[in-house]
Protein backbone atom coordinates (compact mmCIF):
# COMPACT_ATOMS: atom_id res chain seq x y z
CA UNK A 1 0.00 0.00 0.00
CA UNK A 2 1.29 3.47 -0.89
CA UNK A 3 1.97 6.06 1.78
CA UNK A 4 -0.43 8.99 1.57
CA UNK A 5 1.00 12.51 1.50
CA UNK A 6 -0.42 15.94 0.81
CA UNK A 7 1.86 16.86 -2.09
CA UNK A 8 4.40 15.10 -4.29
CA UNK A 9 6.63 17.12 -6.60
CA UNK A 10 8.11 14.82 -9.27
CA UNK A 11 10.66 14.87 -12.13
CA UNK A 12 12.45 17.85 -10.63
CA UNK A 13 15.94 19.26 -10.72
CA UNK A 14 16.18 19.77 -6.96
CA UNK A 15 18.62 22.39 -5.68
CA UNK A 16 18.63 21.67 -1.95
CA UNK A 17 20.86 24.49 -0.62
CA UNK A 18 21.79 22.09 2.18
CA UNK A 19 25.21 21.97 3.83
CA UNK A 20 26.60 19.71 1.12
CA UNK A 21 25.07 21.73 -1.69
CA UNK A 22 23.32 18.69 -3.15
CA UNK A 23 21.80 19.03 -6.60
CA UNK A 24 19.48 16.16 -7.47
CA UNK A 25 18.24 15.68 -11.07
CA UNK A 26 15.19 13.50 -11.66
CA UNK A 27 14.15 13.87 -8.04
CA UNK A 28 10.91 14.06 -6.11
CA UNK A 29 9.93 15.90 -2.93
CA UNK A 30 7.24 14.47 -0.65
CA UNK A 31 5.39 16.93 1.59
CA UNK A 32 2.89 16.19 4.32
CA UNK A 33 1.42 18.35 7.09
CA UNK A 34 3.69 21.20 6.04
CA UNK A 35 6.87 19.14 6.43
CA UNK A 36 9.31 17.77 3.86
CA UNK A 37 9.19 14.01 4.42
CA UNK A 38 11.69 12.84 1.83
CA UNK A 39 13.70 13.87 -1.21
CA UNK A 40 14.78 11.10 -3.54
CA UNK A 41 14.56 9.43 -6.92
CA UNK A 42 11.35 10.40 -8.67
CA UNK A 43 10.50 6.92 -9.96
CA UNK A 44 11.04 5.27 -6.59
CA UNK A 45 9.04 7.87 -4.71
CA UNK A 46 6.20 7.87 -7.24
CA UNK A 47 5.89 4.13 -6.62
CA UNK A 48 5.80 4.57 -2.82
CA UNK A 49 3.67 7.69 -2.31
CA UNK A 50 0.08 8.57 -3.13
CA UNK A 51 -0.42 12.33 -3.13
CA UNK A 52 -3.43 14.55 -2.76
CA UNK A 53 -1.72 16.88 -5.24
CA UNK A 54 1.01 15.88 -7.68
CA UNK A 55 3.12 18.55 -9.35
CA UNK A 56 5.15 17.57 -12.39
CA UNK A 57 8.31 19.70 -12.31
CA UNK A 58 9.81 18.44 -15.55
CA UNK A 59 12.24 21.01 -16.99
CA UNK A 60 12.11 23.00 -13.76
CA UNK A 61 14.26 23.78 -10.75
CA UNK A 62 12.80 23.04 -7.32
CA UNK A 63 14.52 24.98 -4.55
CA UNK A 64 13.82 26.60 -1.18
CA UNK A 65 11.86 29.83 -1.26
CA UNK A 66 13.74 33.11 -1.10
CA UNK A 67 13.86 35.00 2.20
CA UNK A 68 13.73 38.80 2.25
CA UNK A 69 15.45 39.89 5.46
CA UNK A 70 14.51 43.59 5.35
CA UNK A 71 11.28 45.17 4.20
CA UNK A 72 8.57 47.64 5.08
CA UNK A 73 5.71 45.85 3.33
CA UNK A 74 2.91 48.34 3.83
CA UNK A 75 4.90 51.10 2.13
CA UNK A 76 3.64 49.55 -1.10
CA UNK A 77 0.88 52.16 -0.70
CA UNK A 78 3.53 54.85 -1.28
CA UNK A 79 5.35 53.25 -4.20
CA UNK A 80 6.84 56.02 -6.37
CA UNK A 81 5.61 58.80 -4.08
CA UNK A 82 9.02 60.10 -2.89
CA UNK A 83 11.66 60.09 -5.60
CA UNK A 84 15.16 61.42 -6.23
CA UNK A 85 16.03 62.23 -2.63
CA UNK A 86 18.83 61.31 -0.26
CA UNK A 87 17.85 59.30 2.80
CA UNK A 88 17.32 62.12 5.31
CA UNK A 89 14.89 64.26 3.22
CA UNK A 90 13.33 61.05 1.95
CA UNK A 91 12.61 60.01 5.54
CA UNK A 92 10.94 63.34 6.27
CA UNK A 93 8.73 62.96 3.19
CA UNK A 94 7.92 59.37 4.07
CA UNK A 95 6.98 60.20 7.66
CA UNK A 96 4.68 63.00 6.50
CA UNK A 97 2.80 60.61 4.20
CA UNK A 98 2.63 57.97 6.92
CA UNK A 99 1.08 60.43 9.35
CA UNK A 100 -1.63 61.23 6.82
CA UNK A 101 -2.48 57.74 5.56
CA UNK A 102 -1.32 54.95 7.86
CA UNK A 103 -3.82 53.05 10.00
CA UNK A 104 -4.66 49.39 10.60
CA UNK A 105 -6.85 49.15 7.52
CA UNK A 106 -4.37 50.73 5.11
CA UNK A 107 -1.53 48.64 6.52
CA UNK A 108 -3.55 45.45 6.05
CA UNK A 109 -4.47 46.33 2.46
CA UNK A 110 -1.00 47.44 1.47
CA UNK A 111 0.88 44.60 3.15
CA UNK A 112 -1.46 42.10 1.47
CA UNK A 113 -0.49 43.48 -1.95
CA UNK A 114 3.19 43.38 -0.98
CA UNK A 115 2.89 39.74 0.09
CA UNK A 116 1.26 38.94 -3.23
CA UNK A 117 4.18 40.58 -5.03
CA UNK A 118 6.66 38.67 -2.90
CA UNK A 119 4.99 35.28 -3.32
CA UNK A 120 4.69 35.75 -7.08
CA UNK A 121 8.42 36.49 -7.06
CA UNK A 122 9.35 33.32 -5.19
CA UNK A 123 9.71 34.85 -1.71
CA UNK A 124 8.24 32.66 1.01
CA UNK A 125 9.34 34.62 4.08
CA UNK A 126 10.06 38.27 4.85
CA UNK A 127 11.21 40.36 7.78
CA UNK A 128 8.90 43.35 8.06
CA UNK A 129 9.32 46.51 10.14
CA UNK A 130 6.28 48.74 10.12
CA UNK A 131 3.43 50.26 12.09
CA UNK A 132 0.49 48.09 13.12
CA UNK A 133 2.41 44.80 12.84
CA UNK A 134 -0.63 42.95 14.16
CA UNK A 135 -2.50 43.93 10.97
CA UNK A 136 0.35 42.70 8.78
CA UNK A 137 0.63 39.48 10.77
CA UNK A 138 -3.10 38.83 10.41
CA UNK A 139 -2.83 39.41 6.66
CA UNK A 140 0.10 36.97 6.52
CA UNK A 141 -1.89 34.32 8.36
CA UNK A 142 -4.73 34.61 5.84
CA UNK A 143 -2.32 34.56 2.89
CA UNK A 144 -0.31 31.63 4.21
CA UNK A 145 2.84 33.77 4.14
CA UNK A 146 5.73 33.34 6.57
CA UNK A 147 6.46 36.64 8.30
CA UNK A 148 8.94 37.92 10.86
CA UNK A 149 7.44 41.05 12.40
CA UNK A 150 6.88 42.88 15.64
CA UNK A 151 6.36 46.18 17.41
CA UNK A 152 8.29 49.23 16.19
CA UNK A 153 10.08 51.43 18.72
CA UNK A 154 10.95 54.96 17.69
CA UNK A 155 11.32 58.10 19.79
CA UNK A 156 8.50 60.63 19.56
CA UNK A 157 4.96 61.32 20.63
CA UNK A 158 3.28 62.15 17.32
CA UNK A 159 3.65 58.79 15.59
CA UNK A 160 1.26 57.03 13.18
CA UNK A 161 0.05 54.46 15.71
CA UNK A 162 -0.52 57.08 18.42
CA UNK A 163 1.16 55.03 21.16
CA UNK A 164 3.14 56.51 24.03
CA UNK A 165 6.32 54.76 25.12
CA UNK A 166 4.55 52.98 27.98
CA UNK A 167 1.69 52.08 25.65
CA UNK A 168 4.19 50.79 23.11
CA UNK A 169 5.80 48.51 25.69
CA UNK A 170 2.39 47.14 26.72
CA UNK A 171 1.48 46.57 23.08
CA UNK A 172 4.82 44.79 22.50
CA UNK A 173 4.10 42.36 25.32
CA UNK A 174 0.60 41.75 23.95
CA UNK A 175 1.97 41.12 20.42
CA UNK A 176 4.63 38.71 21.65
CA UNK A 177 2.10 36.79 23.72
CA UNK A 178 -0.46 36.70 20.90
CA UNK A 179 1.85 35.27 18.26
CA UNK A 180 3.98 33.04 20.44
CA UNK A 181 4.21 29.63 18.81
CA UNK A 182 2.38 30.69 15.65
CA UNK A 183 3.43 28.43 12.74
CA UNK A 184 3.85 31.36 10.32
CA UNK A 185 4.55 34.45 12.43
CA UNK A 186 8.04 34.91 13.87
CA UNK A 187 8.05 37.60 16.53
CA UNK A 188 10.85 40.16 16.72
CA UNK A 189 11.23 43.59 18.29
CA UNK A 190 11.88 46.46 15.89
CA UNK A 191 13.66 49.53 17.31
CA UNK A 192 14.22 51.84 14.35
CA UNK A 193 17.88 52.84 14.76
CA UNK A 194 20.51 54.42 16.99
CA UNK A 195 19.73 57.70 15.18
CA UNK A 196 16.07 57.83 16.19
CA UNK A 197 16.16 55.92 19.50
CA UNK A 198 18.07 56.89 22.63
CA UNK A 199 20.42 54.45 24.34
CA UNK A 200 17.92 54.26 27.20
CA UNK A 201 15.09 53.26 24.85
CA UNK A 202 17.29 50.74 23.05
CA UNK A 203 18.28 49.20 26.39
CA UNK A 204 14.63 48.83 27.38
CA UNK A 205 13.86 47.12 24.07
CA UNK A 206 16.81 44.78 24.49
CA UNK A 207 15.69 43.76 27.98
CA UNK A 208 12.18 43.07 26.68
CA UNK A 209 13.57 40.96 23.82
CA UNK A 210 15.71 38.95 26.22
CA UNK A 211 12.75 38.39 28.50
CA UNK A 212 10.74 36.89 25.65
CA UNK A 213 13.66 35.18 23.92
CA UNK A 214 13.14 36.95 20.59
CA UNK A 215 15.50 38.62 18.15
CA UNK A 216 15.87 42.35 17.55
CA UNK A 217 15.93 43.99 14.12
CA UNK A 218 17.02 47.58 13.43
CA UNK A 219 18.65 49.85 10.86
CA UNK A 220 22.31 50.71 11.35
CA UNK A 221 25.10 52.64 9.64
CA UNK A 222 23.01 53.31 6.54
CA UNK A 223 24.43 56.75 5.66
CA UNK A 224 27.44 58.90 6.47
CA UNK A 225 25.10 61.55 7.88
CA UNK A 226 23.63 59.00 10.31
CA UNK A 227 27.09 57.82 11.37
CA UNK A 228 28.28 61.40 11.94
CA UNK A 229 25.21 62.44 13.93
CA UNK A 230 25.25 59.38 16.18
CA UNK A 231 28.98 59.89 16.78
CA UNK A 232 28.45 63.56 17.64
CA UNK A 233 25.51 62.80 19.93
CA UNK A 234 26.89 59.78 21.79
CA UNK A 235 30.64 59.81 21.15
CA UNK A 236 30.33 56.43 19.45
CA UNK A 237 29.48 55.19 15.98
CA UNK A 238 26.24 53.19 15.57
CA UNK A 239 27.94 49.78 15.66
CA UNK A 240 30.09 50.62 18.67
CA UNK A 241 27.07 52.01 20.49
CA UNK A 242 25.14 48.80 19.79
CA UNK A 243 28.08 46.79 21.10
CA UNK A 244 28.12 48.73 24.34
CA UNK A 245 24.37 48.28 24.72
CA UNK A 246 24.68 44.50 24.37
CA UNK A 247 23.12 44.11 20.94
CA UNK A 248 26.04 42.27 19.32
CA UNK A 249 25.21 39.00 21.02
CA UNK A 250 24.13 36.89 18.05
CA UNK A 251 20.44 37.77 18.50
CA UNK A 252 20.33 40.91 16.36
CA UNK A 253 19.68 41.53 12.66
CA UNK A 254 21.02 44.82 11.30
CA UNK A 255 19.81 46.34 8.05
CA UNK A 256 22.30 48.06 5.74
CA UNK A 257 25.69 48.49 7.54
CA UNK A 258 26.98 50.51 4.59
CA UNK A 259 29.40 52.70 6.55
CA UNK A 260 31.41 50.47 8.85
CA UNK A 261 35.17 50.36 9.46
CA UNK A 262 37.38 47.32 9.90
CA UNK A 263 37.01 47.22 13.68
CA UNK A 264 33.25 47.41 13.39
CA UNK A 265 33.26 44.58 10.85
CA UNK A 266 35.16 42.46 13.37
CA UNK A 267 32.54 43.34 15.99
CA UNK A 268 29.75 42.28 13.61
CA UNK A 269 31.54 38.98 12.97
CA UNK A 270 31.73 38.30 16.69
CA UNK A 271 35.24 36.85 16.70
CA UNK A 272 36.24 33.67 18.48
CA UNK A 273 33.88 34.45 21.33
CA UNK A 274 30.89 34.21 18.99
CA UNK A 275 28.00 36.65 18.99
CA UNK A 276 28.13 39.53 16.56
CA UNK A 277 25.12 40.36 14.42
CA UNK A 278 23.62 39.26 11.15
CA UNK A 279 23.46 41.84 8.36
CA UNK A 280 20.77 42.40 5.75
CA UNK A 281 22.29 43.93 2.63
CA UNK A 282 19.86 46.06 0.62
CA UNK A 283 21.71 47.08 -2.55
CA UNK A 284 18.78 48.57 -4.47
CA UNK A 285 17.69 51.10 -1.85
CA UNK A 286 21.31 51.87 -0.92
CA UNK A 287 22.03 52.75 -4.54
CA UNK A 288 18.79 54.63 -5.20
CA UNK A 289 19.13 56.75 -2.05
CA UNK A 290 22.86 57.25 -2.78
CA UNK A 291 23.69 55.84 0.65
CA UNK A 292 26.73 53.97 -0.66
CA UNK A 293 27.97 50.45 -1.33
CA UNK A 294 28.43 48.26 1.73
CA UNK A 295 31.88 46.64 2.19
CA UNK A 296 30.40 43.18 1.82
CA UNK A 297 33.61 41.53 0.65
CA UNK A 298 35.35 42.54 3.88
CA UNK A 299 32.37 41.38 5.89
CA UNK A 300 32.37 38.01 4.16
CA UNK A 301 36.10 37.58 4.77
CA UNK A 302 35.59 38.39 8.45
CA UNK A 303 32.77 35.87 8.81
CA UNK A 304 29.84 38.22 9.20
CA UNK A 305 26.51 36.44 8.63
CA UNK A 306 25.13 38.01 5.44
CA UNK A 307 21.65 38.02 3.94
CA UNK A 308 19.69 40.12 1.46
CA UNK A 309 16.68 42.41 1.50
CA UNK A 310 14.74 44.70 -0.78
CA UNK A 311 13.83 47.42 1.73
CA UNK A 312 10.38 48.92 1.23
CA UNK A 313 8.60 49.82 -2.00
CA UNK A 314 8.85 53.49 -1.03
CA UNK A 315 12.65 53.44 -1.23
CA UNK A 316 13.38 50.60 -3.69
CA UNK A 317 10.05 50.70 -5.56
CA UNK A 318 9.68 46.94 -5.90
CA UNK A 319 10.25 43.84 -3.81
CA UNK A 320 12.35 41.90 -6.31
CA UNK A 321 14.78 39.59 -4.53
CA UNK A 322 16.24 38.38 -7.84
CA UNK A 323 17.36 41.96 -8.52
CA UNK A 324 18.78 42.21 -5.00
CA UNK A 325 20.82 39.05 -5.58
CA UNK A 326 22.14 40.21 -8.93
CA UNK A 327 23.06 43.67 -7.69
CA UNK A 328 24.84 42.17 -4.69
CA UNK A 329 27.10 40.09 -6.88
CA UNK A 330 27.96 42.59 -9.59
CA UNK A 331 28.46 45.53 -7.23
CA UNK A 332 30.97 43.66 -5.11
CA UNK A 333 32.85 42.34 -8.13
CA UNK A 334 33.11 45.82 -9.66
CA UNK A 335 33.73 47.74 -6.43
CA UNK A 336 36.62 45.43 -5.53
CA UNK A 337 37.86 44.93 -9.10
CA UNK A 338 37.71 41.19 -8.55
CA UNK A 339 35.42 39.04 -10.70
CA UNK A 340 35.97 36.01 -8.45
CA UNK A 341 34.11 37.52 -5.49
CA UNK A 342 30.58 36.51 -4.53
CA UNK A 343 30.22 33.45 -6.66
CA UNK A 344 26.70 32.59 -7.76
CA UNK A 345 26.16 29.82 -5.21
CA UNK A 346 27.28 32.12 -2.40
CA UNK A 347 24.72 34.76 -3.31
CA UNK A 348 21.87 32.27 -3.75
CA UNK A 349 22.74 30.91 -0.30
CA UNK A 350 22.52 34.46 1.08
CA UNK A 351 18.90 34.56 -0.09
CA UNK A 352 18.00 31.11 1.24
CA UNK A 353 19.80 29.16 3.98
CA UNK A 354 22.01 32.02 5.21
CA UNK A 355 18.96 34.27 5.40
CA UNK A 356 17.14 31.62 7.42
CA UNK A 357 20.06 31.44 9.84
CA UNK A 358 20.17 35.25 10.08
CA UNK A 359 16.61 35.30 11.44
CA UNK A 360 17.02 32.28 13.70
CA UNK A 361 15.15 29.83 11.46
CA UNK A 362 18.02 27.86 9.96
CA UNK A 363 16.72 24.65 11.49
CA UNK A 364 13.26 25.13 9.94
CA UNK A 365 13.56 26.73 6.50
CA UNK A 366 16.12 27.89 3.93
CA UNK A 367 17.04 24.50 2.50
CA UNK A 368 15.20 21.45 1.24
CA UNK A 369 15.85 18.67 3.76
CA UNK A 370 13.71 16.02 5.38
CA UNK A 371 12.16 17.38 8.55
CA UNK A 372 12.19 21.03 7.52
CA UNK A 373 9.10 23.08 6.75
CA UNK A 374 8.05 22.93 3.12
CA UNK A 375 8.79 26.44 1.83
CA UNK A 376 9.44 25.54 -1.81
CA UNK A 377 9.47 27.32 -5.15
CA UNK A 378 9.47 25.89 -8.67
CA UNK A 379 11.36 27.76 -11.40
CA UNK A 380 10.20 27.05 -14.96
CA UNK A 381 13.27 26.59 -17.19
CA UNK A 382 11.29 26.47 -20.44
CA UNK A 383 12.23 30.00 -21.55
CA UNK A 384 14.69 31.45 -24.09
CA UNK A 385 16.63 33.36 -21.43
CA UNK A 386 17.11 30.18 -19.39
CA UNK A 387 18.37 28.02 -22.29
CA UNK A 388 20.83 26.26 -22.33
CA UNK A 389 21.68 25.29 -18.76
CA UNK A 390 25.36 24.85 -17.86
CA UNK A 391 25.74 26.32 -14.36
CA UNK A 392 22.59 26.09 -12.23
CA UNK A 393 23.57 28.75 -9.71
CA UNK A 394 24.70 31.18 -12.41
CA UNK A 395 21.40 30.63 -14.20
CA UNK A 396 19.48 31.42 -11.03
CA UNK A 397 21.53 34.51 -10.24
CA UNK A 398 22.15 36.11 -13.61
CA UNK A 399 19.34 34.91 -15.87
CA UNK A 400 16.28 33.88 -13.85
CA UNK A 401 13.75 36.36 -12.56
CA UNK A 402 10.53 36.51 -10.62
CA UNK A 403 8.50 35.97 -13.78
CA UNK A 404 10.01 32.47 -13.99
CA UNK A 405 8.52 31.38 -10.65
CA UNK A 406 5.69 29.01 -11.56
CA UNK A 407 4.59 27.48 -8.25
CA UNK A 408 5.11 28.34 -4.59
CA UNK A 409 4.49 26.35 -1.41
CA UNK A 410 4.71 27.87 2.05
CA UNK A 411 4.52 25.57 5.06
CA UNK A 412 3.33 22.89 2.62
CA UNK A 413 0.41 24.95 1.34
CA UNK A 414 0.28 25.75 -2.38
CA UNK A 415 -0.07 29.54 -2.41
CA UNK A 416 0.59 29.88 -6.15
CA UNK A 417 0.32 27.27 -8.89
CA UNK A 418 1.14 27.86 -12.55
CA UNK A 419 1.44 31.63 -11.85
CA UNK A 420 -2.03 31.76 -10.31
CA UNK A 421 -2.14 32.84 -6.63
CA UNK A 422 -4.46 30.69 -4.57
CA UNK A 423 -4.66 32.54 -1.24
CA UNK A 424 -4.85 36.22 -2.28
CA UNK A 425 -7.23 37.65 -4.86
CA UNK A 426 -4.89 39.48 -7.22
CA UNK A 427 -7.52 41.70 -8.86
CA UNK A 428 -9.13 42.67 -5.58
CA UNK A 429 -5.78 43.54 -4.01
CA UNK A 430 -4.71 45.72 -6.93
CA UNK A 431 -8.04 47.53 -7.06
CA UNK A 432 -7.98 48.15 -3.30
CA UNK A 433 -4.55 49.79 -3.49
CA UNK A 434 -5.58 51.93 -6.46
CA UNK A 435 -8.53 53.19 -4.44
CA UNK A 436 -6.28 53.85 -1.45
CA UNK A 437 -3.71 55.72 -3.53
CA UNK A 438 -6.44 57.98 -4.92
CA UNK A 439 -6.88 59.36 -1.40
CA UNK A 440 -3.27 60.55 -1.22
Amino acid sequence: MKLKVDTLIINALVVTMDEGGRIMPGAAVAVDSGTILEIGDSRDMSARYEAGATIDASNAIVMPGLINTHSHLATAMFRGAAEDMALEPWLRAAWAREKAMVDRETVALSSRLAMLELMMGGVTCAVDMYWYPEATAAAAQKAGFRLAAGPVFIAGDDLPDGLSLSGRERFAAEFLDRFSGDPLIVSMLMPHSTLTDSPELLSRVKRLAEGYGVMVNLHSAETLAERSEVLARHGKTPIRLLRDLGFLDGRTLLAHCVHVDDEEIALLAGGSAGGGAAVSHNPMSNLKLASGIAPLAKMADAGVRLSLGTDGALSGNDLDMWLAMRLCAVLQKCENRDATLFKAETVVRMATIEAARAIGLGDKIGSLEAGKRADIIIIDLDAPHLTPLYDIYAQLLYAAGREDVATVLIDGRIVMRDRKPTTIDCRESIDALKTLAARA
